[in-house]
């Protein structure tokens, strides 16, 4: 499976960033309206990321050190924001993956990659097409269950799986999240503040649990 995931994202590519969308808005939306960057903005790739809005090669490249955390590296991509029409920033950290990692682009495939870059690969994936974030979860699961006690992890994934239903139910949004919030087995590897930002969004979602 592993092998097939990326080449099965490779050709939905054009798709992904054709700029065609649902005729629904999401501006208002777990991915979009949980700007969690703000409490890292000491750090100089997260004010580079918020202020360019588009991947280069020093933000790919500070992706996939080993040496960044994982909550740092989710704060830049978190930073590096949406628009309507969408973005190519997972496509380029394709190609720098695949320069990387010395692999034709067509070939590149999760078992070349940390969980780290398969992470920021999926999280860079949902933010470019936040209309269809079904696309991107295959590849966050996958991150998951090789960091499972990462609470960045978890709360990244829980918010593409909320995007999903944010059409059908707006209490199973608020329950996503809150699973991950009560996980007392996860390691807390996000800035306080910036978990809070995410709750303060996510908690207006909870009314609608009757």
């Amino acid at each position: 499976m592993k092998k097939k995931l990326l080449l099965v994202l490779l050709l939905k590519l054009p798709f992904i960033f054709s700029g065609i969308f649902s005729s629904t808005s999401h501006a208002d939306s777990p991915i979009t309206s949980t700007s969690f960057y703000k409490p890292y903005l000491d750090v100089k790739m997260v004010q580079r990321a918020h202020l360019e809005g588009v991947m280069g090669i020093e933000i790919a490249e500070f992706l996939s050190s080993p040496e960044n955390p994982i909550d740092v590296k989710a704060a830049v991509i978190n930073a590096l924001s949406w628009k309507f029409e969408g973005k190519n920033n997972a496509e380029f950290y394709m190609y720098y993956l695949s320069l990387l990692y010395h692999v034709p682009f067509t070939e590149l495939d999760t078992d070349f990659l940390s969980a780290d870059e398969i992470f920021c690969l999926g999280y860079l994936m949902v933010i470019d097409n936040y209309f269809h974030p079904e696309i991107a979860i295959p590849l966050l699961e996958e991150a998951y269950e090789m960091k499972k006690d990462s609470f960045t992890v978890s709360i990244i994934l829980a918010l593409a799986k909320a995007q999903t239903v944010l059409d059908k139910d707006w209490c199973e949004v608020w329950k996503l999240t809150e699973r991950v919030l009560r996980n007392k087995n996860l390691k807390q590897d996000l800035r306080p503040e910036a978990t809070k930002l995410i709750l303060n969004y996510m908690i207006l979602y909870k009314e609608y649990c009757k």
